[in-house]
């Protein structure tokens, strides 16, 4: 596959495509996350479903440019106490992707995903039931925006894009009280999209992929 020399030597490892229209890709991007997200949040059942806040930290890897870097994540969602079925909506910044070269954050990764849950445990909250402490399996899935920023000294070789995006990923969760606990997961990331804006490098960020590796504490309300 061909690849790109991103900051202090980093390869960029992508394919070559010609790209579709940014804002043609952009509006695209925008309806999928709003049709999930509004599904997300009318799909909920309010009776039966848990909220909770998860922020976590994670490195990247799987990709040669991500090299185990740091990630911030924050995960907001709706489990059922009882059936196996919940939302979230995912958001990841990773500052640092491709290189530390340049001002923090300047070559970046950023995703927003809009996920469907599949747990296990099930039971009292988040399977808690009387039990001093509950452990709920999962797997997640779904679709959003990511977004790319690689920052070079050479103008044609910088990129900032904005496309459509898959996420697949597993994990689980451990609670030893009703609403503070710790959640892990490890999911891989794809981009759907082969745009580039401000570059002329013809990068196919199609290709671009990588997996995600996380732990935080997960609060439910």
């Amino acid at each position: 596959m061909p690849s790109n020399v991103g900051p202090e030597g980093t390869t960029i490892a992508l394919g070559i495509h010609a790209a579709p229209a940014t804002g043609e890709v952009m509006r695209l991007c925008v309806r999928v996350v709003a049709m999930l997200a509004v599904s997300i949040f009318l799909g909920a059942p309010s009776a039966d479903a848990q909220g909770y806040v998860a922020p976590s930290l994670g490195v990247v890897f799987g990709n040669p440019s991500a090299q185990g870097r740091a990630d911030f994540i924050v995960d907001l969602g709706w489990l059922s106490r009882f059936e196996p079925i919940g939302f979230e909506l995912d958001g990841m910044y990773a500052p640092s992707f491709f290189g530390n070269q340049g001002p923090y954050g300047e070559n970046s990764v950023t995703t927003v995903m809009a996920n469907f849950v599949l747990a296990g445990g099930g039971g009292g909250r988040y399977g808690f039931g009387r039990r001093r402490t509950s452990l709920r399996p999962y797997v997640t899935g779904g679709a959003g925006v990511m977004h790319e920023v690689v920052t070079t000294a050479v103008a044609a070789n910088r990129i900032s894009n904005n496309d459509l995006g898959l996420n697949l990923g597993a994990g689980v969760m451990v609670f030893t009280s009703r609403s503070v606990g710790m959640r892990g997961d490890v999911r891989y990331f794809r981009d759907l999209m082969d745009t580039q804006s401000g570059n002329t490098t013809n990068i196919d960020f199609g290709s671009f992929h990588f997996w995600r590796a996380s732990i935080g504490v997960i609060l439910a309300f």
